[in-house]
């Protein structure tokens, strides 16, 4: 299937779940609920969405610069972005193209930025569980969910650094059609990985991802406001809106599209949200958190060239 394709297909089966989402609201409350949107709110809720960007494209290049690769800082930006074309992939690894544009642009083996995609994920992804813990904790949630979280953290760690288990999820990765022309660059790249994950690069890179989903938290909890909705805390917010993407990206579902949201209906229902407002929140979230990104990594892949070379990364 085409890159083109494949981008439509994620489109239309978002459609969809949003459309089955709509359908089983109350319209009339809906309808209110729409109307009831605060649009003030939406310029600052981007602006931050944008802003929480900013480290994660430090972290980026900071993994690049940490394994001799210097790309200037602006192109990288726009390679970075061009990656959050495919957030909607399974575990969002359609950023796999960020190392596509570089060997393409730059002559640089994925050899060596491959893994760095993966480890970026990874760090992603523990960075999510530890500000879903600081909320939890402070909040003093359940402490089934601080064990709960713990534990996937463990697993996180245990996969990066011990090589036997590292290697397996990798090559259970690469058996994915879409990946598996990046088996033999990955596999054989446990030596980045190693350079990359050492005490000092690691702890600023899940600094790095830690703010970024403080500050993408705060643009959610901005959304809750904007709908009128004050009974839920920003830490609460965070908890709840962690949780639902860390669900999402496990699942393995591209864009874990329709897991998320259905994680987010579920938990803010639970603290008291009407289920048809609690619906609408989750679509208005995902709409201005993962597709905006999807929209602005489009640009990305314009300006950087990435767009020509679609065709050359499906095939």
């Amino acid at each position: 299937m085409k890159f083109g394709n494949n981008v439509i297909l994620m489109i239309v089966i978002a459609i969809a779940i949003y459309a089955v989402f709509l359908f089983i609201s109350d319209y009339q409350k809906l309808s209110e609920e729409i109307i009831n949107f605060q649009i003030e709110y939406l310029i600052p809720i981007l602006s931050l969405v944008t802003i929480s960007w900013i480290p994660l494209i430090l972290k980026w290049h900071l993994l690049l610069k940490k394994n001799g690769i210097n790309i200037p800082f602006r192109k990288n930006i726009l390679i970075w972005l061009s990656g959050s074309a495919l957030n909607a992939t399974p575990g969002q690894l359609g950023g796999l193209i960020k190392s596509q544009l570089i060997k393409t642009l730059y002559n640089i083996p994925r050899t060596k930025t491959a893994p760095l995609v993966l480890l970026e994920k990874f760090y992603g992804l523990t960075g999510a569980i530890i500000a879903g813990i600081i909320g939890i904790i402070i909040l003093g949630m359940n402490v089934n969910l601080i064990l709960f979280s713990i534990a996937v953290l463990f697993v996180i760690f245990f996969l990066i650094y011990y090589r036997p288990v590292l290697q397996y999820s990798l090559k259970r990765i690469t058996k994915f059609k879409f990946f598996s022309k990046y088996s033999d660059n990955v596999t054989d790249s446990y030596e980045v990985l190693c350079n990359s994950t050492g005490p000092s690069i690691s702890s600023i890179c899940i600094v790095l991802a830690t703010s970024y989903w403080i500050i993408v938290s705060f643009a959610v909890y901005l959304t809750l406001l904007a709908f009128g909705i004050e009974g839920t805390s920003f830490l609460k917010t965070m908890s709840i809106y962690t949780s639902s993407v860390v669900i999402g990206v496990i699942s393995f579902i591209p864009g874990g599209l329709g897991i998320t949201e259905s994680s987010l209906v579920g938990l803010f229902t639970l603290e008291g949200i009407d289920v048809s407002l609690a619906l609408i929140l989750s679509i208005v979230i995902r709409l201005v958190t993962l597709w905006y990104s999807v929209s602005i990594g489009f640009i990305g892949l314009k300006l950087s060239g990435g767009l020509s070379l679609s065709r050359n990364f499906q095939n």
